[in-house]
């Protein structure tokens, strides 16, 4: 049978009928690129026949249950991209890694599961091994429940599906269809061919999923998709799924083989308006109703503490327990390039220090402006015996991988090594002016002044911080501002919150550092604050950058 919901969805998303937020815009623009590429085609008899599939599974839960698997426009177009698209020269599907986010509620886990029968019955690979993933065995139960129940109903005599307490078989083709998790201590021997992780924003490590993907090198079309909503935890390997998919969608990155499915707000969007809704919620009215958002809104305005909750399950909104200054797909906008210093041999810039606590991080950065733009570069430096005991060393490896943060000996911050970098700088970029706060600083400063560099005081007290403050965040938005691509910047903009007083005057602090949690204790957000006193002492002393070409 010919189907053609998935046609309407991407006509109706982009002529502005079907309401859709700019990701998944976005996702619906580059699927119709992908259709007319001259290496790619799109296998129409094939979307057809996976639909077709999904057909015959029946409903086994409330309202629809007895009824037919039809899937919903958005569905049919998800289902599309990821089996239509494919190579010309092998005829392989291009799609390889799905990440699927979407509000709660939706109906993700019976969709998964679906698309997990179809691949183990009916994708014509040899051999295919399903694997259920989740945090818990009981979490991954959950959808191989859906699994094994989606069988039972298309082979009610087990003639082809033989379902047993903790997997399925397919004798026909020889596959099977597992549960693991993150808690399984033997997973050698795997040769996954498709492999579903739920509620992914749970994980702490990648590490399973990093075992499963593995184990998929020897299959020529494997697939991996990943089911989430929002969370909480914007240090999360989910959350760096995330950032990566808006970078693929804004085409800072390039990877052919990664669907990002991400269905949320816009960042301006006003959550309590009924007419956002579908952003974050394409199966309004269908399995979710008006009356039940409506209640999760209620339930915000009347208890200040459930707003967190609400916003992350109910409206697929990342954000912090404590609620981050500006959005992270804001910010990673601005990093669009990883800026590359001797390509601007010669221009003159500022540097922001912030030195912090001896046993801690200590931050500088580059600023310089040009062609009414600010161009931005940092760089971190912890104690080595501060990254050995930390709780968050295998985050910082991940920046220590990409180069923005740098270890020094014992157990403080060897400012050597601070200073040492910026003589690097100066020999690229002449540094006109160093700014920082005197607070620990006052041999180091000496020292830089010894050297002969203009060292100038830059305070940090709310009413000198809350002019550049304001000024970085209007550049933020107005998409002003290039920050030199960094997972480490991307990550201490999310530990940022604004402390205000009375006149109206801002300071970024640690999130929840007003209550002072524990948590709050550890967040870092040493290079926001050095970046925002470069900008300001830039701006407050009228430097001005020339390129000059060499």
């Amino acid at each position: 049978m010919k189907h053609t919901k998935w046609k309407e969805y991407v006509d109706g998303v982009m002529s502005g009928k079907i309401v859709a937020g700019r990701k998944i815009r976005l996702a619906v623009e580059r699927f119709e690129r992908m259709r007319k590429r001259d290496d790619m085609y799109f296998d129409e008899e094939t979307v057809d026949k996976a639909i077709d599939f999904i057909a015959i599974i029946h409903h086994f839960l409330g309202g629809s249950a007895g009824q037919p698997f039809l899937l919903e426009s958005w569905q049919e177009w998800m289902l599309a991209y990821i089996v239509g698209i494919k190579w010309k020269e092998t005829g392989y599907r291009v799609i390889r890694d799905v990440y699927f986010q979407v509000a709660r509620k939706c109906g993700k886990d019976a969709l998964a599961a679906a698309i997990a029968l179809y691949m183990l019955v009916a994708d014509g690979e040899a051999a295919p091994e399903i694997a259920c993933l989740a945090n818990s065995r009981e979490q991954a139960r959950i959808l191989f429940k859906y699994v094994t129940n989606f069988s039972k109903d298309i082979d009610k005599k087990g003639k082809i599906l033989r379902c047993l307490r903790n997997y399925i078989e397919c004798p026909l083709n020889k596959g099977t269809c597992k549960v693991y998790s993150a808690d399984a201590s033997k997973l050698d021997g795997l040769n996954v061919s498709c492999g579903i992780v739920d509620e992914y924003h749970e994980a702490k490590s990648r590490a399973l999923y990093d075992v499963i993907k593995s184990s998929m090198t020897m299959r020529k079309q494997p697939l991996m998709i990943v089911l989430t909503t929002a969370g909480f935890n914007l240090e999360s390997p989910c959350h760096d799924m995330y950032m990566l998919g808006i970078e693929v969608l804004e085409g800072i990155k390039e990877d052919d083989s990664f669907l990002p499915i991400i269905f949320d707000l816009d960042e301006e969007d006003d959550w309590k308006n009924e007419n956002n809704w579908l952003k974050c919620q394409p199966n309004l009215g269908v399995t979710v109703t008006y009356e039940a958002m409506r209640a999760e809104v209620v339930k915000a305005k009347n208890d200040a503490t459930a707003v967190t909750g609400v916003l992350t399950k109910t409206f697929n909104k990342w954000v912090s327990s404590s609620m981050s200054w500006i959005p992270g797909e804001t910010i990673a906008k601005c990093m669009g390039q990883s800026i590359d210093l001797h390509k601007w041999a010669g221009t003159e810039i500022v540097i922001g220090a912030d030195l912090g606590a001896v046993s801690d991080f200590c931050s500088i950065s580059a600023c310089w402006c040009l062609d009414d733009k600010y161009y931005f570069k940092s760089w971190t430096y912890i104690p080595e015996e501060t990254y050995k005991n930390s709780p968050r060393k295998e985050l910082y490896e991940k920046f220590i991988r990409e180069g923005t943060m740098t270890i020094t000996p014992g157990k403080c911050t060897d400012y050597d090594y601070v200073t040492g970098k910026i003589n690097e700088i100066n020999d690229i970029c002449p540094v006109q002016a160093i700014y920082t706060d005197k607070w620990n600083a006052t041999q180091w400063i000496n020292d830089l002044k010894t050297i002969g560099y203009n060292v100038e005081e830059y305070s940090q007290s709310i009413f000198h911080f809350s002019s550049p403050t304001k000024e970085m965040e209007r550049l933020i938005k107005e998409n002003r501002a290039v920050i030199s691509r960094s997972q480490n910047v991307l990550w201490q903009f999310g530990n940022v919150v604004l402390k205000s007083d009375a006149n109206g005057n801002i300071k970024p602090i640690k999130g929840g550092e007003q209550g002072m949690t524990n948590g709050a204790k550890r967040m870092k957000i040493d290079s926001v604050i050095s970046m925002i006193t470069a900008l300001g002492g830039l701006q407050e002393n009228n430097v001005q950058s020339d390129w000059l070409i060499l």
